[in-house]
């Protein structure tokens, strides 16, 4: 029987747009591969097409009840048992550790987890959070190895005994193919100029601060243009109360501060990078390596984000972009206005972006 990998995360979607060339890469070379997620939308016939198996499973990656999680430990468990991998491959928190108990229990030879970044859990200290660090100890006992994006989350899990140091690594964020994601000088819009913030609309992710610095710098120059990406999920929605309602995000497009364009596909993005001069990301979310940041170092952008960890992996204060404290909007504001009053330092900056993601974060 030759070797098979499966690849298990909350979503297709995941899965699809973050992980497809490291599966075609091990499809290529003669594994077995198959891809394991909710198939929220469709998921299922575009991993046919890149010819590789797709299993449709149930995972509330919200939901808290712990019976619907002790049944997804034995979904997965038959599931492993029936499939046979030589190699398991975790994403996203509820996979990784539910995941790795099942892997266990059927005993899979190989168990591998990616630590992406901790969520909204860990965003402050409670009885959530040690709930989860007891669960991840518990998961990550024994064989399960673990990678994670940056060096905090490492020294984190280390020192609190989550995970074994010899189990563990650190690769800096996911990565992203330069040659698909490269500068492109080419631009639709007129001259004028345009800060864009990528990222689900959580709260975390610094949306606010990046609205209300928007607001003064538009008080002067109004003519600067400020744009928001990502999907909204309604206010509280599948028990996060990190969500932005979209009546928040719709009021900000009306007033005229800043444009939402709500969630939309890869290309629609790079399009959108491409038409921007400065990407933003004022988040205190406990990041991995924000995936936003990679793609925006990849296409030669300049940066303003926090110093927070994560993100300042991606960032050099005063070379490829500025680091601000998190939740501070006169900083972020101040940073903004450097852009806007030195117009040469986008390039300046966003060359030294590119040189960032081709050498230094690849090496980790």
């Amino acid at each position: 029987m030759g070797k098979k990998a499966l690849f298990v995360a909350n979503t297709g979607f995941a899965l699809f747009n973050f992980r497809i060339p490291l599966m075609k890469y091990l499809a290529d070379e003669g594994w077995s591969v198959v891809a394991v997620a909710n198939d929220e939308a469709g998921y299922a016939d575009k991993f046919s097409r890149e010819g590789i198996k797709f299993i449709n499973i149930r995972i509330d990656h919200k939901g808290k009840n712990p019976i619907a999680d002790a049944l997804l430990i034995w979904r997965l468990k038959l599931l492993y048992n029936q499939e046979l991998p030589t190699l398991v491959h975790h994403f996203t928190v509820k996979c990784v550790i539910f995941g790795s108990l099942a892997a266990k229990w059927a005993k899979v030879p190989v168990v591998l987890n990616s630590i992406t970044g901790l969520g909204y859990v860990f965003a402050k200290d409670g009885l959530l959070m040690r709930t989860s660090m007891m669960l991840y100890k518990f998961a990550l006992s024994g064989r399960p190895q673990v990678i994670f994006q940056n060096k905090d989350d490492y020294q984190l899990f280390v020192s609190n005994n989550l995970v074994k140091k010899a189990n563990a690594r650190v690769i800096l964020g996911s990565g992203v193919n330069t040659k698909v994601v490269y500068p492109n000088t080419t631009r639709r819009r007129n001259n004028s100029l345009q800060f864009l913030l990528i990222s689900r609309m959580l709260w975390s992710k610094g949306i606010n601060e990046f609205v209300h610095a928007a607001e003064k710098i538009k008080k002067q120059f109004p003519e600067i243009n400020f744009v928001l990406a990502g999907g909204a999920s309604g206010a509280g929605a599948k028990g996060n109360p990190d969500a932005i309602p979209e009546k928040w995000l719709n009021d900000v497009n009306a007033r005229g501060i800043a444009r939402w364009v709500g969630s939309i596909p890869f290309e629609e993005v790079l399009i959108l990078l491409d038409d921007s001069d400065v990407v933003v990301l004022p988040s205190y979310y406990p990041e991995g390596v924000p995936r936003a940041l990679i793609e925006a170092a990849a296409k030669g952008k300049s940066i303003i984000t926090t110093n927070t960890k994560g993100c300042k992996e991606v960032v050099v204060d005063g070379i490829n972009g500025f680091l601000t404290p998190p939740k501070d909007v006169e900083s972020l504001a101040r940073c903004m206005l450097k852009f806007v009053q030195e117009p040469d330092l986008i390039n300046k900056m966003g060359v030294e972006s590119r040189k960032r993601q081709s050498i230094s974060l690849m090496k980790g």
